[in-house]
C-alpha cells in the first residue's frame, strides 16, 4: 500500500460528517492493509509514529515545515509564508505547491521509516537533517499526500478518530459488524497500544487478542470511579467499604523494570523526565518489576501543605525541570499495586493488593501508601469525607474491598464523593470545548463571548453538547482560552460532534475544562442524553473552574451516562426530607 492510497482515505474521512461513515471508511482502508502495514497505518491515522505513551515526536514546528515545503517545491520561503498567511493551513500550502504525482509515491512502510528517521534526529545538525529528509519525502508525494503529511507533522490531522472508532473499524473490517469491539477494547485497556492491537488481530485473530497481557512499560488504562450523591447512598449500595482521600493532583502509573522507571499520566503521556523525584524513588524499591497506581500532588515543604491542582500541573514542563522539582517537590500517594515480579495482580481483591503496598514501598517518603479506613456506617463515612475536605482535599474515594482492578472500567467498585456546593449539583463536571461564539461589547477584545461545551458519549464515541458557558474566567483567562481555541478551529462540525446548535467557530474536540453548575436540567437545545424527539440535558448557570489539559484527554471527560445518573441522583435529593 502506498502513502497516496492512505491519503485518499484520509481525504474521505476528513470530508465525512457522519461517525458511521467514518467507521465504514476506516474499515475499508483496513481491509486493504496487509499485516506488515496495519501497525504503521494505525499510528499514522492518529497523527503518530508510535503509541501515545512512547515519547517519539517528529519535532517539526511551523517554521521548519515551511522551510521544507520551500525546499521541496523550489519556491522561496517568503512565498510559502505569504501563502500560509492567506490559506491559514500549511497542509493546504503543501498541497498547492506540490510537484509530485501519485505514480511515484512511496509505500506506507517507506514513508513511516523516513518519518522515524526525522524523529530520531538529534544534536548538532539535526534541524538541517529534519528539513532535508522531510523535504525529500514531500518531493516524492502527490499533492493530496503532501497535505496530510504536513498535518501529521504538525499534529493537526482533522479526522476526529477516537480510540473506540478505530476498534470498531477493526471489527467491521473482519466481521462486518461491531461485535468484536468489546474484546478488542478489553485488550486495548490492558496494552494502550492500538497499533499492537491491530497487528495482533490481523496476524493471530481473536485468540491472539485475548492472549495480550499486561506488560511493564505499557501503561494500563486506569480504573475510574462512579458517582453517588451522598454517604448514605454509598453505604446502601456497597455496604462495608474502604475509604481513601481524593487528592487534587495528577493520576500517575509508575512502571519499574530493573533500573528502568517510567511514569505515565492517565492520558498515556510519559512524564518520566518531568517527575524526576518519582523516578528516583521508584528506582530504590527492591522489587525488580512493578506497576503502581497513585496520585501525584505538589507539596510545599515550608508550609507543609499540599498545593492546588494548577500548581501541581505546572510541573508538566519541558524546561527548568530540576529547578521546578526543587521548588515544588511531588509526593505520590500510591493506592494500588497492579503487577509485581512477573505476576499480574489485577484479578486479586483490592484488600490483598493494598496489603502489599507497605512491603513494596518500604518506607519511601516520596512514594507512600494512600491512607485507608474501613467503615460500614454512613455517619463515619460522612465524618471522614468532611475531615478530608477540611484539609483542603477534594473528598474521598470509596472502594469495595473484594473488587478486582478492571482496566479502563468505570463502575461501582470505586465511588467518589466530593465537596458539595450551594446548588443541586454536588460535583464538578469535565467538559470538552466544541465551539465558540463571537463576543459583544467588552468581549470583542477577548475574541469570543461564549463557549459551546459537551460531554462524551462513550457508547457511540461522540461528543454531545450540554451547555454554553459565558462565566468563570478572568479577562486574562478568556484571552488564554481564545488563544488555545484558535489553534483548534475547523471549518465544519467535526464528525464525532452531535449538536443542534451552530457556533460561530467549530473546534476540534481537545480542550477539557472543569465546570461547576447549579444543577442539571432537561433541555431541548442540547443533545446530551437525547433519544429521538425527546429532550436532552443541560447545565444551569455553568462556570469554568479550571483547565484539565494536563491530565485529561477529551475521551476522559464526563460521560453522558454519568450526566444521566447525576440527574437522577439530583432528583432524589430534591424530594428528600
Amino acid at each position: 500500500m502506498t502513502f497516496a492510497d492512505v491519503a485518499a482515505y484520509l481525504d474521505r474521512m476528513e470530508g465525512t460528517r457522519s461517525r458511521n461513515e467514518l467507521v465504514k471508511t476506516l474499515a475499508e482502508l483496513y481491509t486493504r492493509t496487509s499485516p506488515d502495514e496495519i501497525q504503521p497505518v494505525t499510528y499514522l491515522i492518529q497523527g503518530r509514529l508510535v503509541p501515545f505513551f512512547e515519547p517519539v515526536e517528529m519535532g517539526m514546528g511551523e517554521k521548519l515545515v515551511m522551510a521544507s515545503i520551500a525546499q521541496a517545491s523550489g519556491r522561496p520561503v517568503a512565498e510559502v509564508n505569504e501563502l500560509f498567511n492567506t490559506l491559514g493551513d500549511l497542509g493546504l500550502v503543501a498541497e498547492k505547491l506540490s510537484t509530485g504525482s501519485p505514480a511515484k509515491t512511496p509505500s506506507i512502510a517507506d514513508a513511516h521509516s523516513r518519518l522515524m528517521e526525522i524523529a530520531a534526529s538529534a544534536g548538532p545538525g539535526s534541524v538541517e537533517k529534519k528539513r532535508t529528509v522531510f523535504a525529500s519525502l514531500l518531493h516524492d508525494l502527490d499533492a493530496r499526500s503532501a497535505k496530510h503529511l504536513v498535518r501529521m507533522a504538525l499534529g493537526r490531522l482533522r479526522l476526529g478518530l477516537g480510540d473506540p472508532t478505530v476498534l470498531e473499524a477493526l471489527s467491521f473490517a473482519k466481521k462486518g459488524d461491531r461485535s468484536l469491539r468489546p474484546s478488542l477494547e478489553a485488550a486495548y485497556n490492558r496494552t494502550s497500544d492500538l497499533g499492537l492491537i491491530a497487528k495482533t488481530f490481523w496476524t493471530e485473530g481473536e485468540k491472539g487478542i485475548a492472549a495480550l497481557k499486561i506488560t511493564v512499560g505499557r501503561p494500563i488504562r486506569p480504573q475510574l470511579a462512579e458517582r453517588l450523591p451522598n454517604p448514605e447512598a454509598v453505604i446502601n449500595k456497597l455496604g462495608a467499604v474502604v475509604v481513601q482521600p481524593k487528592y487534587d493532583g495528577i493520576r500517575v502509573q509508575i512502571h519499574k523494570n530493573g533500573a528502568n522507571v517510567r511514569v505515565f499520566s492517565r492520558n498515556l503521556e510519559d512524564f518520566s523526565l518531568m517527575f524526576v523525584e518519582l523516578v528516583a524513588a521508584a528506582k530504590k524499591l527492591k522489587d525488580r518489576t512493578l506497576i503502581l497506581d497513585g496520585e501525584a500532588i505538589g507539596y510545599n515543604p515550608e508550609s507543609e501543605e499540599y498545593v492546588m491542582f494548577q500548581q501541581t500541573a505546572s510541573r508538566r514542563r519541558q524546561h527548568g525541570i530540576e529547578e521546578a522539582a526543587a521548588s515544588l517537590p511531588l509526593v505520590a500517594f500510591v493506592f494500588d499495586v497492579l503487577y509485581r515480579n512477573g505476576k499480574d495482580l489485577t484479578p486479586l481483591p483490592y484488600g490483598e493488593r493494598y496489603a502489599l503496598l507497605g512491603e513494596v514501598l518500604g518506607g519511601s517518603t516520596v512514594l507512600t501508601p494512600a491512607p485507608l479506613t474501613t467503615t460500614s456506617s454512613a455517619e463515619e463515612l460522612t465524618k471522614t469525607l468532611l475531615d478530608n475536605i477540611s484539609k483542603g482535599l477534594e473528598g474521598v474515594v470509596v472502594k469495595r474491598m473484594d473488587s478486582p482492578y478492571q482496566a479502563g472500567a468505570r463502575n461501582f467498585n470505586w465511588v467518589k464523593l466530593k465537596r458539595t456546593t450551594s446548588g443541586q449539583l454536588n460535583d464538578t463536571v469535565d467538559l470538552v470545548l466544541l465551539g465558540y461564539y463571537f463576543g459583544k461589547g467588552k468581549r470583542t477584545s477577548f475574541g469570543l463571548g461564549a463557549l459551546l461545551a459537551g460531554v462524551y458519549d462513550a457508547e457511540h464515541d461522540r461528543f454531545d453538547t450540554i451547555t454554553k458557558i459565558g462565566t468563570g474566567l478572568s479577562d486574562a483567562g478568556w484571552r488564554e482560552i481564545h488563544q488555545r481555541a484558535d489553534k483548534l478551529q475547523v471549518k465544519e462540525k467535526p464528525a464525532r460532534v452531535r449538536s443542534l446548535l451552530t457556533p460561530d467557530v467549530w473546534l476540534k474536540p481537545e480542550v477539557v475544562v472543569e465546570v461547576l453548575a447549579d444543577e442539571i436540567t432537561p433541555g431541548t437545545n442540547h443533545t446530551a442524553g437525547k433519544v429521538g424527539d425527546g429532550p436532552g440535558y443541560a447545565l444551569r448557570f455553568p462556570r469554568i473552574v479550571s483547565f484539565r489539559a494536563a491530565d485529561k484527554r477529551p475521551e476522559d471527560a464526563t460521560t453522558v451516562k454519568e450526566i444521566v445518573e447525576m440527574f437522577q441522583q439530583q432528583g432524589r435529593r430534591k424530594v428528600s426530607p
